[in-house]
Formats: structure tokens, sequence, C-alpha cells
């Protein structure tokens, strides 16, 4: 197999999207409700997201993608820690979302992506990073403690999409830090 992690582009939409949805469909199976997952609702909101490709302009967030043999099945979206109070900056970075294709599972292309995610946060001058992970995903969780990263007691509740149209639902997450250095 071979691997190419790069930097997304706007041609890569539709496989972000694909690979977002198809992961959530798996992994968050019996964590958050089936009916959302099932729903169209998923894939609408991932389509609209990606296309408004406003990640793209903030400064210092970036987005990975992973290849296996020329076909993307992996992104790491990664840039300064996010704060409930905009404009505040803990000088952390912050993987916001990893996620594989589950075609992909198990390929060992994860460890490299997220090798290239340590990597940019690292030159970016954060010296720490954390992220935030679904409580009940095992699997998830495994992948994140072989990379080095520690859970820091910190819990919190994810309530996914705020919209109208959302399906409401709240799922405990936990957060993870690792040293980059």
């Amino acid at each position: 197999m071979t691997v190419v992690i790069r930097d997304a582009e706007r041609r890569d939409i539709p496989d972000l999207i694909r690979v977002h949805v198809d992961s959530w469909r798996v992994a968050y199976r019996g964590l958050i409700d089936d009916s959302y997952l099932d729903s169209s609702l998923l894939e609408e909101q991932r389509t609209t997201m990606w296309n408004a490709w406003t990640w793209a302009d903030r400064p210092g967030q970036q987005v990975f993608v992973g290849e296996a043999d020329g076909r993307v099945v992996g992104f790491g979206f990664v840039g300064p820690e996010r704060l409930e109070a905009e404009g505040t900056f803990s000088g952390l970075g912050e993987v916001y979302a990893f996620y594989l294709h589950p075609d992909a599972w198990g390929s060992g292309l994860a460890t490299p992506l997220m090798e290239r995610c340590h990597a940019y946060l690292r030159d970016g001058g954060f010296s720490d990073a954390v992220l935030w992970v679904l409580r009940d995903n095992p699997r998830a969780r495994r992948f994140y403690e072989k990379m080095g990263w520690s859970t820091t007691g910190k819990e919190s509740s994810f309530t996914g999409p705020q919209t109208a149209a959302a399906l409401p639902y709240a799922v405990a997450e936990v957060q993870y830090r690792v040293a980059l250095g």
C-alpha cells in the first residue's frame, strides 16, 4: 500500500464528505441515535460544512488528507485550541477532527496521518495539544493512547450540530493531551 499524507485541497471535498459520513455511521453506531446516522441529514450537514471551506481561511488551521493507493481514506483537522470565549487563546494546539474511512481501519495509515498533525502543530509553535473523543469510543481511544495521548480528566458533552433540522443528541466526551516535543 502506498500512503501519501498531504494538505487537503478543494478537489478533496467529495472524499472528505464520504470519509466523514461513513466513519460516523460505523464508529458512532449505538452512541449517537441511529436514526440520525442513517438519515440524509448527516450527509447534508457534512456537505454544507465541507463546501463552506471556512477552515481554510482561518490562521493556523489545516486539514490533511491521508491517501492509500491514490484514494483519500482519512483526514486530520488541526489548529489552535478552540475555546468557548471567542478570541481567547490557550497556547495549546488541538486536533479538531481525525477520521479514517472504516475500510482503512487497521491499515496503518492513521499513524503517519496523526504524526503529520503533530508535526504541523509543533512547527506552529505549540508544545502541547488537546483533542476530544467520545468517551465510549474504545477504538479511537486506544489509537490516541498508542500515539502518546493521555486523558486530562476533563469531560464534556458533545451535542452535535445545533440547527433546527438536527436531531438532538448529547454524548459524553473526554479530553486527551499530548506533548508534541
